[in-house]
């Protein structure tokens, strides 16, 4: 998958040291980034390369792992204009993303399908991923797809407070406060006090 950045590693300088002190740790760029997967030690501006448009749906899979948030960032964008069957399991894996922005590209990427996508993301809400779960209720808040009721609500109960607030603000988006009966024709209290219906003509 990740051939650009084996490469790129590689080139750093692997090639000396590797044939006489073989006990020396060979420290490679790529080492130092993934002790600290955020920083982006020496180059926090821009990646190198951004993807395009031009690059095949695989390519832009495989760069929604690159060490770069940016990288992951464009990939994500990207993806979501791509065929749904191809895209949108990288796309719910980048809900698990350890940055927010790449985490909500994701989500509004996988929103913008619409409804299409409700069965897959309602499955979602009991991924065993935490920010899966949190990704996957605000989804269903967008889609505002009632199927997705009964597993909202035991999100809403989840053990991950992230998960928790987006699936009770995704309830209340879908007219489903605290404690209401599954009826969504009805006005929040039936009033049976007062019988007569106005009548506006």
């Amino acid at each position: 998958m990740g051939m650009e950045e084996e490469k790129k590693a590689d080139e750093t300088s692997t090639e000396e040291t590797k044939t006489e002190d073989m006990a020396a740790p060979i420290i490679t760029k790529s080492m130092e980034e993934a002790a600290c997967p955020t920083c982006g030690a020496e180059a926090p501006s821009m990646p190198a390369v951004l993807p395009d448009s031009s690059w095949s749906t695989e390519k832009l899979i495989a760069a929604t792992k690159d060490k770069h948030m940016l990288v992951r960032s464009n990939a994500i964008i990207l993806l979501s204009k791509r065929e749904i069957s191809e895209s949108l399991e990288a796309l719910i894996e980048a809900l698990k993303d350890e940055e927010y922005l790449v985490k909500s590209n994701a989500m509004v990427s996988i929103a913008a399908y619409g409804k299409q996508v409700s069965e897959r993301v309602i499955e979602a809400l009991s991924d065993a991923d935490k920010d899966v779960r949190a990704g996957a209720a605000w989804i269903v808040g967008e889609l505002k797809d009632n199927r997705a009721i009964e597993a909202l609500e035991k999100v809403a109960k989840d053990e991950y407070p992230l998960a928790r607030i987006q699936a009770k603000a995704s309830l209340l988006t879908m007219g489903r406060g605290p404690k209401k009966q599954a009826k969504p024709e009805q006005p929040d209290e039936p009033k049976p006090e007062e019988p007569k219906e106005e009548k506006t003509e």
